[in-house]
């Protein structure tokens, strides 16, 4: 069923640096503010729309000056001049390891568009019409889970167990998260969208969990009662606790439908890694979806840590048996739960038990466990899982195997 589509040297683009995201694409965060995509570096809110120094957020700020934010301006300008905005490094660091980049994949995507994201820009980078093409939801932290690779900025469960880092080094990024301002519950915001989503191409929707905040399904019915929905291709990130029939019967009304379905791993281990969820209930609802494979395009998520690298290739394993996609999301935020960190005995035996990856998929494993860990990213690591195990009366070995005499 796989395949490497992915040719590298055939990517369209004007300059070296370019990528058309910055021009035709929304990407909202859970707590209401805005970045040029989801994978520009999120570190001090470098990336994040602002006016005046201060945060820009969906509730109070209007689409026309988010997108025209100064930060905006200046990252198109820059890609104009074939310079490369610190804010994209992500990108550039895989384009150099010859591993297929977002950017390479937008530019390829929406390519018709390139000529005119010029034309629709003056010279400062200020957009002369905000139109966009592509919009990614990520509808505030409401979730059922607390995955240990998540944080309360996304998963509004995550608040029970901040006290678990108090007076620590963690507790300036685990601390309690509270979104007085539902942007993703508001009416007026979608009626807003609609109104810079004239040639809407793609809509991908995600949280917290989006099957519950059943309010965006108002956008998503007002694009069908505009007959927009059959040109629109619609993308979700589910968690896989429940398929609402309700939102299935939305699905079927747009153009293409491409479900991410959020598993990191097998039964104990993601029950683990996922915390609050049940493995017999995930592997149910992942056989009623399956279901609807000639339907939807079906696509697991695997978030890939320390936590589960040892594990991927009996997870990719899985995934070819059910006749599936894999798609692996690897972590970079936080530092201490990027594979980087793995002791280098461990990334010698994966990499030298590895059956199942695609050639591709082992050079960008490969990639992430070459790069420079973290100062103290392991012991940060250690330290972490046992201040968490500790809240949770868990011990991960248990789970993970692997980590026993370890951790």
């Amino acid at each position: 069923m796989e395949s490497n589509k992915h040719d590298i040297e055939n990517i369209p683009y004007k300059e070296k640096s370019f990528c058309a995201l910055p021009w035709i694409h929304l990407a909202t965060h859970p707590i209401g503010t805005v970045t040029p995509c989801c994978i520009t570096d999120m570190e001090n809110d470098m990336s994040t729309a602002k006016k005046d120094g201060f945060n820009m957020f969906l509730n109070k700020d209007k689409l026309e000056d988010i997108a025209n934010s100064d930060l905006f301006k200046d990252i198109r300008k820059q890609m104009m001049k074939g310079e490369y905005p610190a804010a994209c490094k992500t990108c550039y660091f895989y384009e150099k390891s010859q591993v297929y980049s977002k950017r390479m994949e937008s530019n390829l995507k929406f390519k018709e568009h390139i000529d005119a994201c010029f034309s629709n820009t003056l010279e400062d980078g200020t957009l002369k019409k905000v139109d966009y093409r592509y919009i990614e939801l990520r509808l505030g932290t409401v979730c059922n889970l607390k995955c240990v690779t998540c944080n309360p900025f996304s998963s509004n469960r995550w608040n029970e167990d901040v006290s678990a880092f108090k007076g620590t080094e963690f507790e300036k990024s685990y601390f309690k998260c509270d979104i007085r301002t539902e942007w993703y519950r508001d009416i007026k915001f979608y009626d807003e969208l609609l109104t810079k989503c004239e040639n809407l191409e793609e809509v991908w929707i995600n949280g917290g969990e989006p099957t519950l905040i059943r309010e965006h399904g108002y956008f998503l019915e007002k694009l069908i009662e505009a007959n927009k929905a059959k040109n629109i291709n619609l993308h979700y990130s589910i968690n896989m606790t429940s398929i609402p029939d309700h939102f299935i019967e939305i699905w079927k009304k747009f153009k293409h439908v491409r479900l991410h379905l959020s598993i990191d791993d097998l039964e104990e281990r993601n029950d683990y890694i996922r915390y609050g969820s049940k493995w017999e209930i995930i592997y149910n609802n992942f056989k009623k979806i399956l279901q609807y494979k000639d339907l939807f395009r079906l696509e697991v998520c695997q978030t890939v840590s320390l936590l589960n690298v040892m594990n991927i290739d009996n997870f990719k394993k899985f995934c070819l048996d059910h006749d599936v996609v894999v798609a692996h999301n690897y972590v970079h935020h936080p530092s201490f739960h990027h594979i980087s960190a793995l002791p280098s005995p461990l990334k010698e035996k994966l990499l030298a038990e590895i059956k199942y990856l695609r050639p591709d998929e082992k050079k960008r494993l490969t990639a992430e466990l070459e790069q420079t860990p973290s100062v103290d990213a392991f012991s940060k690591f250690q330290e972490f899982t046992k201040l968490l195990d500790i809240k949770r009366n868990l011990k991960i070995y248990n789970y993970l195997k692997e980590w026993n005499n370890l951790l």
